[in-house]
């Protein structure tokens, strides 16, 4: 299937959500420019010196993405990580996929974890089983309750929300349980645990989203029939009752284009927006209640042992999970990562000082002085609130005016807002354009 003839699209943003939509569109023969801006942000964990992430085996667009740009290499397996929990009493627990069909193996994979209570586990494996028979159902308002109180419903202990749901919750969206919409948190765990097997596989990609993702899509745009524009100045987008007219640059050239797409965070597309659009449309002025949780990354680097990638989740503590991956430079990277909490308030030898405690606690052989690097990252924009009834508040790819589309992780995807996000919404912005040519 290929785009009718002269369809051209104009994407203002060439981050990955950017990038990728090009990506989609210029293999369906659309022709395509992107316009960037050093003030652009592309949002949550997806600009180019962000880490790759971790890759679950239910990011299956991630893993197209990947495939396609032949990035996945042929070593996987030697970077499959397991998901683990450091206790409070000093234990690592962690949690393995039993490869069995079906329920089976979220059967088996429940009974034998040991992060959570006996009784805990036979509380929730009672309550999925009845709702997998259909003799319960889920709570019609979901939406409405946050993840803790549907926990305490089900008959989750207090001890269990401590321990095992909290630190998972802030892992999988970088939300508190009690702040956590109950809908999101149920809708994830299902997606990731009760399905296949392989959904709750991790895998640790090497380096950098540029690496793994922005340079090797830039490089095939480049052979493609896509030009990227760099700007300093930002544009200004001239609407008309129902479209984009043109989008007129600072040295009052104009673009045009059958087709626009905002590839931005919610900020940047927030301040390309006229405000009669805002008081207009719904669509636009719920954009503007969307809110962003801080978070805080510490990168220390030793010198190489032999050690597997790990991932740590850590209950109880200021920061919420450790990562570590040997570089090809021959050292090991530890990242040790918080979000939405009051780290962000402490100056950076405090940081240093509760990193270097944490990283001699999980590690007790490593002291102050194998640490070779040490980097502070301030993010403010780490997460995107899901409280209750934030999902309301993401909006669909299709905008209400007819030639403007708007792609990002933060879009309604049914992912929190992070890589796997926006490559779904990147899709889902070129599928969008093919059915309905201009």
């Amino acid at each position: 299937m290929t785009a009718p003839p002269s369809q051209t699209v104009l994407i203002l943003g060439a981050g990955l959500a950017g990038l990728t939509t090009a990506y989609h569109l210029s293999q369906l023969g659309y022709q395509v420019t992107l316009l960037d801006h050093p003030d652009w942000l592309d949002g949550f964990r997806t600009d180019a010196s962000q880490p790759a992430p971790i890759v679950l085996g239910c990011h299956h667009e991630t893993r197209l993405v990947l495939r396609g740009l032949d990035r996945e290499g042929s070593s996987e397996t030697d970077r499959t990580i397991p998901l683990e929990f450091r206790l409070p009493d000093g234990r690592i627990v962690p949690y393995q996929s039993a490869r069995l069909p079906g329920a089976f193996q979220w059967m088996m994979s429940l009974f034998s974890f040991h992060g959570l209570s006996w009784q805990d586990r036979w509380r929730l494996f009672s309550h999925v089983e009845q709702i997998w028979e259909e003799a319960l159902a889920l709570p019609a308002d979901l939406e409405n309750r946050t993840a803790d109180e549907w926990l305490t419903a089900i008959g989750q202990s207090s001890e269990a929300q401590k321990r095992i749901w909290a630190p998972l919750a802030q892992w999988l969206t970088g939300n508190e349980l009690e702040r956590l919409s109950a809908a999101t948190f149920v809708h994830l765990l299902s997606t990731v645990f009760l399905r296949d097997a392989s959904d709750a596989r991790l895998t640790q990609l090497p380096d950098t989203v540029d690496h793994q993702f922005i340079a090797p899509m830039k490089q095939t745009l480049q052979q493609g029939n896509v030009r990227i524009v760099s700007l300093t100045h930002r544009p200004t987008l001239r609407f008309g009752q129902t479209a984009i007219n043109e989008v007129r640059l600072n040295d009052d050239s104009r673009l045009l284009a059958n087709r626009y797409v905002i590839a931005l965070s919610y900020q940047n597309l927030l301040q390309l927006l006229p405000e009669r659009l805002l008081t207009r449309y719904a669509y636009f002025a719920q954009i503007t209640e969307l809110k962003s949780l801080s978070g805080i990354v510490i990168r220390l680097t030793r010198p190489a042992t032999t050690q597997r990638p790990r991932l740590l989740l850590l209950p109880g503590r200021p920061f919420h999970q450790l990562t570590s991956t040997t570089l090809e430079s021959g050292e090991v990277e530890y990242r040790l990562s918080a979000a939405g909490n009051s780290l962000m308030e402490s100056d950076d030898d405090q940081l240093f000082a509760g990193a270097h405690t944490e990283l001699s606690m999980l590690f007790p052989a490593i002291t102050g002085e194998d640490v070779t690097s040490r980097t502070i990252f301030r993010e403010h924009h780490a997460a995107l609130l899901l409280a209750p009834g934030a999902a309301r508040l993401r909006p669909l790819q299709q905008s209400p005016i007819t030639n403007l589309l708007v792609t990002g992780a933060w879009t309604d995807t049914g992912w929190p807002a992070n890589l796997e996000s926006a490559l779904v919404s990147a899709r889902r912005c070129a599928e969008l354009i093919l059915s309905r040519p201009a």
